[in-house]
């Protein structure tokens, strides 16, 4: 930084700076006492026009006393504020002198840097490199979509030189991040728009990858090579795209270095680093989202056509639900926003389903939760029964918000009341109506289970309520002494069977 010390008056010094965060300092020297400082003022200035007023009136903003055996003084650190003018104003010296001599003044703060200039020409040369090689291989993905296979082992390649490059170069982690974010809104958003851009077929090359790898899954679990190394080039591809996001806007630490015009003293910021205000861009991965619903609802949607009439429709329901949730934890982790997609490509699925086909479609779900809240109840102590009811109930969730969640509402409560009225296990029948809550949308299994709870409550009531009567009457009959002869109409009142009513909504 360049540090101006002008001699206006005497004992007077005037001192540019641009500097936020800086320490300044003085040093001493004790050869003559007498020249040495004591007293200093400090005050900080908006502008040059206003040291040239009258500063008399003019409060000191901070003030430091030079002890006699000093030899160097820290004036001001750690400031909150940034001040273009900072007057240093020497009031008085040691042993009564009149005057002092300042030989120089020493700033410790930042260094001068290039690199806002540096970070412009940088960042558009390597955008225009990358937007090129995205161009082309985006023509050679719409001329053969096998190529997606190739993309990996293209973006991997072009990404470690760019890594290399900054390691090796590069002065700081602010550089690379500016590097890493230019290469990635040059190279992979403009690939993921093409990818996920459906073709003259209406068909994305993306979507078009998905479904093979599923269709391949079978095949490269009983380790087929070929099956296999194409399911593993297209997860280390959807690892890469889904793994960085550059959406995030550009942190603070980007941003050019300001300066002061030397106008007016405001902060501008130079004209070559300026960082334009820029809109927010959707997520890098909602195309890539888009095409993994897109895939669920075609899978969904072709099971159903095909086995809705089968007797054991709702477990090949249960395994697809199975197979895709795993691919998908393959392919893309466990992010939300990837659950959610395989959510609503289910729900898309069964939404294409027709009247009569949907509510064949709800009694066979209904069905099958009883069968397996039966066989809990037949064996409680069996784990794998209790595992396999809870499996069963995470794709029925999927009717939750659909105008079939009714239909299914209406065979639930049906099977529900048959085993209510058997006397079952109420524990799990509330475990499992608070799991598939959402997809009853009238509540009607809630009441029902609020209401047998009331009436329990309520038997429990009234069975105290005999017991105190019959309490109340035995002690009339010792006051009279009539016990004896009540023994035995007790004892066929007490073997009399109870009868329980249930009362269900």
């Amino acid at each position: 930084f360049s540090i101006s010390t002008v001699d206006v008056w005497p004992r007077r010094f005037l001192v540019n700076l641009s500097l936020k965060s800086q320490l300044h300092s003085l040093a001493f020297s004790t050869e003559v006492m007498s020249f040495c400082t004591h007293l200093i003022f400090l005050h900080p200035l908006h502008n040059i026009t206003v040291f040239c007023a009258e500063l008399i009136t003019v409060p000191p903003s901070q003030q430091v006393n030079v002890p006699p055996s000093a030899r160097r003084m820290t004036l001001l650190e750690n400031m909150s504020c940034f001040w273009p003018v900072i007057q240093i104003k020497i009031k008085r010296c040691q042993q009564g002198g009149i005057d002092t001599r300042v030989r120089g003044i020493e700033v410790l703060g930042p260094k001068p840097t290039f690199w806002p200039i540096f970070k412009e020409q940088l960042c558009r040369r390597t955008f225009l490199f990358y937007t090129t090689k995205a161009h082309t291989w985006c023509q050679e993905i719409s001329e053969d979509r096998r190529q997606l296979l190739q993309l990996f082992n293209r973006l991997n390649s072009a990404l470690r030189h760019e890594q290399e490059f900054a390691d090796r170069f590069l002065p700081d982690d602010e550089a690379a991040q500016a590097l890493g974010k230019t290469c990635w809104d040059a190279l992979i958003t403009p690939l993921v728009q093409s990818i996920t851009s459906p073709g003259p077929s209406g068909i994305s090359p993306l979507l078009w990858l998905l479904s093979q790898y599923l269709e391949n899954m079978k095949a490269a679990s009983r380790t087929k090579k070929r099956a296999a190394i194409f399911n593993s080039r297209v997860r280390r591809l959807s690892h890469l795209l889904v793994h960085v996001d550059s959406s995030n806007p550009e942190p603070e630490e980007l941003k050019a270095p300001v300066k002061s015009n030397g106008k007016n003293g405001k902060n501008k910021e130079s004209s070559l680093g300026a960082a334009k205000p820029v809109e927010k861009k959707p997520s890098s991965t909602t195309g890539i989202t888009q095409c993994w619903k897109g895939v669920v609802q075609q899978q969904v949607k072709r099971f159903l056509e095909s086995s809705w009439q089968d007797a054991d429709f709702v477990e090949q329901y249960c395994n697809i639900y199975l197979r895709l949730r795993t691919a998908m934890e393959e392919l893309f982790g466990h992010q939300m926003c990837f659950m959610l997609a395989l959510r609503q490509g289910f729900s898309g699925g069964l939404l294409q389903l027709s009247f009569l086909t949907a509510m064949h479609v709800s009694e066979q779900f209904a069905r099958y939760i009883d069968v397996w809240i039966q066989k809990s109840w037949a064996d409680s102590g069996d784990v794998e029964t209790l595992q396999c009811l809870q499996r069963s109930l995470e794709p029925v969730l999927f009717l939750s918000g659909l105008e079939l969640a009714n239909t299914f509402e209406h065979f639930y409560r049906y099977y529900l009341g048959d085993r209510l009225l058997s006397q079952g296990k109420t524990w799990l029948e509330s475990a499992v109506v608070e799991h598939i809550g959402l997809c009853f949308p009238n509540r009607f299994p809630q009441q029902m289970l609020k209401n047998l709870s009331e009436l329990e409550e309520e038997q429990q009531q009234f069975h105290l309520f005999q017991l105190q009567q019959l309490d109340k009457h035995l002690l009339e009959l010792d006051r009279d002494g009539k016990y004896e002869e009540e023994e035995e109409e007790l004892e066929v009142v007490e073997e009399e069977p109870k009868v329980k009513v249930l009362a269900l909504s």
